[in-house]
């Protein structure tokens, strides 16, 4: 291994460590409470050694989200592609989108980047690629429904935002303790039960 080799790889892991520390302090803490200081202190870094290797507290923030929804989306793939059932898929994939509890640490960063979308560009363009991929997932989901007879056509201009929108505000009030994930996922998969569903022939 080359000195160029070696350096690499000490970079490499001193980000994967600064990233792990953000995750950590998001887990406990609101997002907005987070200093660059603290992360540096749990990372066992200088800030100046943290902010070498990532600039700001924002450029911190939306590496932490990219590398949080890169895991999320490794595992959505693992369990989507093992079934074959439009229903299931479904159902797995709300399973997945809706936050665990009010401390899950992907919906905490998705918040801060809506709250950050209209003022940063970084944060915007980041949700936007991380939502395209959960919208390609579902895209598939429901046409596979609709090919294979499982799901009624619809127009999925339409309906992506609608089951979009109606995610998002049951995650919300998970997150804020309005409502409990199991209520939040019966929730989901009732309505869009009742909007896929193939009405029987009289």
């Amino acid at each position: 291994m080359t000195d160029r080799t070696r350096t690499q790889e000490r970079g490499r892991q001193a980000r994967r460590t600064v990233l792990e520390a953000a995750l950590a302090e998001i887990a406990e803490r609101p997002v907005a409470e987070i200093q660059v200081q603290q992360i540096a202190d749990r990372a066992g870094m200088s800030p100046a050694r943290v902010l070498y290797y990532f600039q700001s507290r924002d450029r911190i923030l939306a590496e932490t989200f990219r590398w949080s929804e890169r895991v999320l989306a490794e595992r959505r793939a693992r369990e989507l592609d093992g079934v074959t059932d439009p229903e299931e898929r479904l159902d797995r994939y709300v399973r997945l989108y809706l936050p665990e509890d009010s401390h899950d640490v992907s919906w905490k960063l998705w918040l801060e980047a809506w709250l950050r979308s209209v003022t940063n560009e970084e944060m915007s363009r980041t949700a936007d690629e991380i939502d395209s991929g959960w919208m390609r997932d579902l895209t598939a989901i429901i046409d596979d429904g609709v090919a294979s007879g499982v799901f009624r056509a619809v127009a999925v201009e339409e309906f992506l935002p609608w089951f979009n929108a109606l995610l998002d505000g049951l995650a919300v009030h998970v997150l804020i303790g309005r409502l409990s994930r199991d209520r939040a996922v019966r929730t989901a998969l009732g309505r869009v039960t009742d909007e896929l569903r193939i009405t029987p022939t009289p």
